[in-house]
């Protein structure tokens, strides 16, 4: 039996801790002895009225002021989605001592992929009509199917994300000071310690390309999904749990 560790989880863009929806539960089962921290990026969740910075390392610097794991001095494990993700290893690389690895899923780097992949076009009229949107049911409605691939798991969480989108809505402000964030970061050169890269291919949101190109740089082998869409822990959270090495 392997030691217990901690974790700490980082959801993207305009995405705050509830909106990991059942797949925290599931993880908790899965790893029943070890510790989770989940943590909002500034400006989402229960910090919606937190400015988000335009500079990724800024969110580093501004999570490990939040983290108990950083405070007590406890190394932990990183698990991280898109925009989360570019966090999850800048923090790696600019704190290496204080993460054991990082699970990054579904990520994409501006020096190795155009515009076009990191935010698929597909998806621009959907984005539009989101910027207007004041309905938490609507909004949750059209991110999940932009994001996820299967309907069922659609049903199944898109009640708790509209109740928790009611509670802590997001501030447009914010979403377009994360997108400048993520629109400018490049990630490491070198392979910033020790990650497990995943991505999937039925990503419709981010081309899965995104995340092959990254690997290659890297030198490692990424794990890809072979219909998932974007948010692979909502759309297939066992396969996630086992993938998670």
């Amino acid at each position: 039996m392997s030691a217990p560790k901690k974790w700490i989880l980082l959801r993207g863009l305009a995405r705050g801790k509830g909106h990991w929806g059942s797949f925290t539960t599931r993880l908790q089962e899965h790893f029943p002895n070890d510790q989770f921290e989940l943590l909002d990026l500034p400006g989402n969740g229960e910090r919606n009225k937190v400015t988000s910075p335009i500079s990724i390392g800024d969110y580093v610097h501004d999570l490990r002021r939040q983290s108990q794991f950083v405070k007590d001095g406890e190394p932990f494990h990183l698990l991280a989605i898109s925009l989360g993700a570019m966090v999850a290893a800048e923090w790696m690389h600019e704190f290496p001592h204080e993460v054991c690895k990082a699970h990054l899923i579904c990520t994409s780097s501006s020096d190795l992929s155009p515009f076009y992949h990191r935010y698929q076009l597909r998806n621009l009229i959907p984005s539009l009509g989101l910027s207007l949107e004041k309905d938490p049911a609507q909004w949750e409605s059209v991110v999940l199917k932009m994001t996820t691939n299967s309907q069922a798991r659609r049903e199944e969480e898109l009640p708790g994300m509209v109740e928790y989108s009611k509670q802590h809505p997001e501030f447009r402000l914010n979403v377009i000071r994360q997108l400048v964030a993520a629109s400018r970061f490049s990630f490491p050169k070198d392979l910033p310690g020790d990650v497990n890269l995943i991505g999937s291919f039925g990503d419709r949101l981010v081309s899965p390309a995104c995340t092959l190109k990254l690997a290659e740089r890297w030198g490692i082998k990424a794990r890809m999904h072979p219909w998932s869409g974007h948010d692979i822990p909502i759309d297939d959270p066992q396969w996630l749990l086992e993938h998670l090495l």
